[in-house]
């Protein structure tokens, strides 16, 4: 099932990047086209000149021309216009080769949901555009043309695989547990099927496809995956909401995926944003979610699968829509193919996060050192901690025109940095989430220590 939308539950919207329509040709292929096409009319001019000067040859004072074979001229014009169109897109084809080959691989899966359809394919085709800018080379699946024969076959080879739809985990109040219609993906059951029919290809088929080496998997809107429910029933422990996304992991990760990330409702663009153009690792990527709370979030060992790391964080109300099961060590450089010497890494956790509430921030050594003034001297000031009492945009500045981070959900704990008056209280504050993303809020709407 496909939990409610993000509208419903009040939260805010990310608004969504502008939709530029892609250049279908590069520089190099345009200026190619340009000269196959001035070859081609001169060798028409060359062509019919040749002919008139022939015809007009032929002519002599006692009779009529010599008549010439019209049939074998025409042959050797289709000839050559055919040989000089197929030469050039083989060009074409070769030039793009390698290019491809450079290219990682998006693809974008929606699958049928219902009267929600239409949110969900677009959802996707804004995914899918945003990752068409980073420069990857994009195959998009949408109802009522999202069958499994398409999907596997498109998942060929896929460095990145993206699906939005219906889920179907375990736990559940449907059982028994088994892997032919669980923890996979909804699909169209056949082509051209209405939006209301779907059929469940669980973990048998997900472990079957073909993935890149070290893939990412993104998975949006489900149920189940991300450690939820469905919407009206009651909220899992925390036990139950390891247990599924372990579970919905599996059979990714045995198809030759490193992570997979699962995300309720959110704007994803961010995930790919790092995996393009940081250093970050997976566990890093996770935390730099707008929807990150790091409140009584879990950190666990997989029982599917040996050696890799799960993490769920649930949202403040309780519930779970924001996890990851994988590698969290795993590199976005390394994603990429590109490799460091182990001195020039950044260091595994470069995400600062807040140390545990029940003691001192930053606190002092026990004693000051004997050179270092007196003994009395006054202890460093603990942290002001204050929460959030409304949804509020995270700011690159203190000013409604900056730039929008991300968003703070309603009852966050943060850390206030620096205050900055703006014509009188309330101000803006400086502050730093759990996740240890810092950025600019309203003041309005933070509450007191």
């Amino acid at each position: 099932m496909a939990p409610a939308s993000l509208e419903d539950q009040g939260y805010a919207q990310p608004k969504r990047p502008s939709r530029q329509r892609p250049s279908l040709r590069t520089a190099g292929e345009t200026g190619f086209f340009l000269f196959r096409a001035a070859v081609i009319v001169a060798f028409i001019a060359w062509f019919y000149l040749r002919v008139l000067s022939g015809a007009l040859s032929q002519h002599v004072p006692s009779g009529p021309r010599v008549p010439r074979p019209r049939g074998v001229r025409t042959l050797t014009f289709a000839m050559l216009i055919i040989a000089l169109t197929t030469t050039g897109t083989a060009t074409v084809a070769r030039e793009r080769a390698p290019d491809m080959g450079l290219r990682p691989k998006v693809v974008v899966v929606v699958g049928p949901v219902g009267p929600r359809t239409a949110e969900y394919v677009a959802r996707g085709r804004s995914l899918a555009a945003h990752a068409r800018r980073l420069g990857a080379s994009v195959t998009a699946i949408y109802p009522p043309r999202a069958t499994w024969s398409r999907v596997a076959k498109a998942a060929k080879g896929a460095n990145v695989f993206v699906y939005m739809g219906h889920g179907n985990g375990w736990p559940s109040p449907y059982p028994p547990f088994q892997t032919a219609t669980k923890n996979g993906l909804g699909l169209d059951p056949y082509e051209g099927a209405p939006s209301g029919a779907h059929r469940y290809y669980g973990e048998r088929y997900v472990g079957r496809l073909r993935l890149a080496k070290d893939a990412v998997v993104l998975l949006v809107g489900l149920c189940y995956s991300s450690g939820n429910a469905e919407p009206g029933m009651v909220i899992p422990s925390r036990n139950v909401a390891q247990e599924r996304v372990d579970n919905y992991g599996a059979g990714f990760l045995r198809a030759g995926a490193r992570a997979v990330f699962s995300d309720g409702f959110s704007d994803s663009s961010y995930l790919l944003d790092d995996l393009f153009r940081s250093d970050r690792s997976m566990r890093s990527i996770f935390w730099s979610s707008w929807r990150a709370t790091g409140v009584n979030d879990s950190t666990f060992r997989s029982e599917r699968v040996r050696g890799m790391t799960g993490i769920v964080d649930p949202q403040l109300d309780g519930d779970y829509y924001h996890s990851f099961i994988g590698d969290a060590d795993f590199r976005a450089s390394e994603w990429r193919g590109e490799t460091k010497p182990d001195a020039e890494r950044p260091p595994r956790d470069e995400v600062p996060r807040d140390p545990p509430r029940d003691g001192p921030v930053d606190a002092p050594p026990e004693g000051p050192p004997e050179d270092e003034g007196p003994a009395d001297a006054p202890a460093e000031p603990a942290a002001d901690r204050r929460r959030t009492t409304g949804h509020l945009h995270l700011r690159n500045g203190p000013s409604p025109s900056e730039r929008v981070l991300g968003y703070v959900l309603r009852g966050t704990e943060v850390v206030v940095l620096e205050r900055r008056e703006h014509n009188g209280p309330p101000d803006w504050l400086r502050v730093r989430l759990p996740s240890g993303r810092e950025g600019w809020v309203w003041g309005q709407w933070v509450s007191g220590r």
